[in-house]
């Protein structure tokens, strides 16, 4: 057991944003400067769609968000914000707690609701990652997932990764730091000029190390299977997120 394993945090001793919509728009600020004062009175930009998800589907208690990145669809006055990494391409994590996700520091039964966007892509072995998040959820809490759609990003060249894949990964202990996926990536994302801009900057090597390649490639149909191989009862799907064009959302449920 590393050091990793052995840290243990509480919920309650989180410091919470004492008000969400303030800490929403100063990171938005942040990151975009004077133009969020044009942008934040657009519908799309203030990402009302995916807030009003979570509104619905976990109105009460904690959350968790998985590699939360530069910015959050979370109601931060309750939802603890993480990450692997203080930076993802050019943009700072705005997290406050540092660990992977496929090793999450906090007990059983923890949370009321569970989110990550555009991060399972990202990790090597998902199902490994998605146990550990069904395990601190409460019985009834929900799993939000937004993740991008293989057609409308730039893995639209690459193969979908079927449920067999992740399942054999999983058998396997796929280690973090895998590089099963790397040539594929730049065979079919970077030698066809469809890399992302913001880690145009980043060496292969280093693309690797902070896991800024996409691992895995879906859409909302292999994503049910594989949240219905592990039990988990399937509450919401959309093919395509109203306020986030590239991606689709799959919402579910543990059960009791």
């Amino acid at each position: 057991m590393n050091s990793e394993d052995q840290i243990k945090y509480k919920v309650a001793d989180y410091p919470f944003e004492k008000c969400d919509f303030w800490h929403y728009l100063k990171i938005f600020y942040k990151d975009r400067g004077l133009k969020v004062l044009y942008q934040f009175l657009n519908r799309p930009h203030r990402r009302s769609f995916s807030r009003g998800l979570i509104k619905k589907f976990a109105p009460t208690g904690f959350g968790l968000e998985i590699g939360v990145g530069a910015r959050t669809i979370c109601p931060t006055d309750r939802t603890i914000l993480s990450d692997a990494f203080s930076a993802h391409g050019v943009h700072d994590s705005i997290d406050k707690i540092f660990f992977k996700g496929s090793v999450i520091p906090y007990d059983d039964n923890s949370f009321s609701f569970v989110l990550s966007e555009h991060v399972l892509e990202h990790i090597a072995n998902p199902l490994k990652t998605l146990e550990d998040c069904i395990r601190v959820l409460v019985p009834g809490g929900k799993l939000f997932l937004f993740l991008p759609h293989r057609d409308r990003t730039n893995d639209s060249h690459r193969q979908l990764t079927t449920l067999e894949h992740v399942i054999k990964d999983y058998k396997m202990n796929v280690a973090f730091d895998d590089d099963t996926h790397v040539e594929d990536w730049f065979k079919n994302v970077v030698k066809k000029g469809l890399m992302p801009i913001h880690y145009s900057h980043l060496s292969k090597r280093d693309l690797l190390k902070t896991r800024s390649i996409h691992q895995h490639v879906w859409t909302e149909k292999q994503v049910v299977e594989m949240l219905e191989y592990l039990n988990l009862k399937i509450c919401y799907v959309s093919a395509r997120v109203k306020d986030r064009r590239d991606s689709f959302v799959v919402i579910a449920e543990k059960r009791a």
